[in-house]
């Protein structure tokens, strides 16, 4: 997200000529928001599910909850955008950057796996799910029944595939892939959720599996040739590790700037146009464990009779973004940390809904007397034009903004507040943005 570098008048009652500078910090925190007055609503949205054999309830879960996911995307303002949403699972087989290894590993783990094609069904037509609004405020789909079915039977990816994970692997895979094309578009928001109970393995060396049979054996050496930890970089020593992060080079993984760097290159602007999430296992603790006489990876979190492992590389490759988010996955129950994604991906359109509660002023006065600065902003590239303050509508004036609450279209947050802009009917420019800064209770959100 962009932000105005020069100071601002702020339109207040009773302070409408203070700068910015002025809003003072004791107060509580601002939280920034850059809403586009004519929103782009068409968003691309992959999930990348881990199809092993431990993902059954997850994996029931996501496609219990998938109908909340939506149900925040449809409050977006003209309701649900222009939609793709496709499905890969994280089974590569054994390729590799420079191959393709043939050792026996059983069918689940045979040459490409699923080679990053993206899940079909019977009730779609097409490799990806289409949901567009056409002229006249129609809408044109590629799928019988109600999205949500649609999305279930693509997303019932089963639990048969390779336990050498290549989540980011299969990511860029899928959208290279020729099979996938039309997918992608050039104006479309990219969003990708990564769904997967251990750590990504995408490799650059198909040796990984040369010299052994033995899946443990081979599954230890993703985690050995991938992460190093303070005090002990070969991992050889039992017990909790602290300060790990992914090891480059590796002697079998691609780095996972591999990955950041091409899901960048795919947009113009990719600090606005790409989102990217994780409902993974918890980062820490990393732990090195014996089972059997092997060396293992420790779970980072136990949930039942089921575990979840360390997602340190994916939690690098998630950090990278300024648009991001991480969730756990401990648990099995996908519904909070689905509804936490897709407020993010409503928040990169541009979301008037506030995360903390906006401060009152007075509150002695009736109504809520916020802390706002409001402003008109012309938006071409990364060049940004400052055309004019807006005022609180208590001032009578027209454009103005107000605070309300809504409890519908901001459900998903704690107070359902949410900013409005009354233009008196005036349809404005597509190159319009309005900048907001609210002094806001908590300290969630994006602030400055």
């Amino acid at each position: 997200m962009r932000f105005i570098k020069a100071a601002l008048l702020v339109a207040l009652a009773g302070c409408p000529d203070r700068p910015v500078g002025a809003v003072y910090p004791e107060s509580g925190n601002v939280e920034v928001k850059d809403i586009p007055a004519v929103p782009n609503r068409n968003a691309d949205i992959l999930f990348l599910i881990d199809n092993s054999g431990s993902m059954d309830a997850e994996q029931a879960s996501l496609r219990a909850n998938f109908g909340r996911f939506m149900a925040v995307l449809e409050t977006i303002e003209g309701g649900l955008p222009n939609v793709h949403i496709g499905v890969v699972t994280s089974n590569l087989g054994q390729s590799a950057t420079d191959g393709v290894g043939t050792a026996s590993f059983g069918p689940s783990c045979a040459n490409k796996g699923d080679d990053g094609a993206m899940r079909t069904a019977p009730v779609i037509n097409g490799r990806f799910i289409v949901d567009e609004e056409t002229t006249g405020g129609a809408r044109n789909r590629n799928y019988s029944g109600t999205l949500a079915d649609a999305f279930s039977a693509i997303a019932n990816v089963g639990i048969d595939g390779c336990g050498i994970e290549q989540h980011l692997g299969a990511v860029k895979r899928s959208l290279e892939n020729p099979v996938n094309t039309g997918f992608l578009r050039d104006d479309a928001k990219l969003t990708v959720i990564v769904i997967g109970d251990e750590d990504d393995c995408s490799l650059a060396h198909k040796s990984l599996f040369e010299g052994t049979t033995n899946g443990t054996e081979v599954n230890f050496r993703c985690t050995q040739g991938g992460i190093e930890c303070d005090g002990d970089p070969n991992l050889t020593v039992v017990g909790e590790h602290t300060n790990c992060h992914p090891k480059d080079p590796s002697p079998y993984l691609n780095p996972i700037s591999t990955y950041i760097d091409y899901l960048r290159s795919l947009k113009a602007h990719p600090d606005d146009d790409v989102i990217v999430a994780g409902i993974v296992g918890d980062p820490e603790p990393f732990k090195i464990a014996m089972d059997g006489g092997q060396t293992v990876l420790g779970a980072s979190c136990m949930y039942g009779d089921q575990s979840a492992f360390p997602a340190v590389r994916t939690t690098e490759f998630l950090k990278a973004f300024p648009q991001s988010i991480e969730t756990t996955i401990c648990g099995a129950d996908l519904s909070g940390p689905l509804v936490q994604i897709a407020a993010l991906l409503k928040r990169s359109f541009g979301d008037p809904c506030f995360e903390n509660q906006v401060i009152d002023l007075d509150p002695a006065t009736p109504g809520l007397q916020a802390d706002c600065t409001v402003t008109d902003v012309q938006v071409d590239g990364t060049n940004e034009t400052e055309l004019a303050v807006i005022p609180s509508c208590t001032t009578g004036q027209i454009p103005c903004w107000h605070i309300e609450d809504d409890a519908q279209q901001c459900y998903y947050t704690q107070y359902h507040q949410k900013l409005v802009i009354d233009r008196g009917g005036v349809v404005p420019p597509s190159d319009l943005h309005v900048k907001v800064n609210c002094v806001t209770a908590g300290s969630g959100g994006s602030f400055q």
